[in-house]
Order: C-alpha cells, then structure tokens, then sequence
C-alpha cells in the first residue's frame, strides 16, 4: 500500500512540475522589452524638455517584473551632467525611480495597451565637480575682504580633582 501511495505522489510531482517548467509566462518577454524600450524614449525626453541644458544623458538601469497579469513595476535610473546657466559650474544628477503599468483592453488582441499609473522617484544625488563658497554673507567679494575671525578660546586647563580629607 505505501509503494502505491509513493507512486501516486511521485507521479503527481512530476506532472505538477512538468507543467510549472512549461506554461508560458502571463507577460511574455517581448512585452517586458517593449516597455523598457518606450519607457527609456520616455524618460529621455522628458529630461530634455524640462531640462534643455542638460547633457550627457544616460538610462543606467532599467528593469520590470510582473506584478500579476495585468500590472508591471518598472524601476529606473538615469544620470545627467547639467551646466548652470550663470556660470559654468557642472553638476552630475542620478536619479533613480520606478512607475506602475496597468493593461488596458485594447480595440487589437494582437496589441497591448499599458497605461503609466504612477511615477515616483525614490533618491536624487546631485555631485557638484567643482566646489562652491559658501558665505553667510550675501556677496562673496565682502567675504574676502572682511576681517578673519578671532581664534578660539583655549581650552581651560585640566585640573586634577583633589583628595577629600580622610576622617
């Protein structure tokens, strides 16, 4: 009796395996790669026209996962090298993020339509190449021309605590 049992189980394992190497994924591969292709046109230029100063653009990093079978998670970064338009100070910007897709029906089975539910950033790092001055007066030359700063107080000298008389 344990032998058919043993046989039934291990028969049952292997057809559930079987079937969970085969079936196909809720959103294929191609889909996932047309996301990231649009999703990277996208970013593109939305940094370019909110940012036209801005060069050197690059997606870092971008990749999407299945949620369930009608929503996507795409996480991205990007980096930009941005001159100021006074001077010419450059800063290098990452920011990373990540948007939800839903799929909508669409009028064609053979196309999907997915539709950006949100966009959120979640880090920003700015690094500046050269180094600002910053003064708590409101125009630098004043600073270079103000007197230096009195030096600190020396520090009060140690002193050793004295012995209380004994009794």
């Amino acid at each position: 009796m344990q032998k058919i049992l043993s046989l039934v189980a291990f028969t049952i394992a292997l057809i559930w395996t079987w079937n969970l190497v085969h079936s196909s994924p809720a959103i294929g591969f191609e889909t996932h790669s047309g996301i990231q292709e649009r999703l990277i046109t996208m970013i593109t230029e939305t940094v370019r026209a909110k940012k036209p100063h801005a060069q050197d653009l690059q997606v870092t990093r971008l990749w999407t996962e299945t949620l369930d079978d009608n929503k996507v998670r795409a996480v991205f970064s990007y980096r930009l090298v941005e001159t100021a338009e006074g001077n010419n100070e450059t800063t290098e910007q990452v920011v990373e993020g990540e948007a939800l897709l839903h799929r909508e029906p669409s009028d064609d089975a053979t196309v999907d339509k997915w539709v950006i539910q949100e966009v959120r950033t979640t880090g920003d790092s700015i690094n500046f190449t050269e180094g600002i001055i910053v003064t708590p007066t409101a125009d630098a030359d004043e600073a270079e021309t103000a007197a230096p700063a009195a030096p600190a107080a020396p520090a009060a000298p140690k002193t050793t605590p004295e012995k209380a008389p004994e009794k």
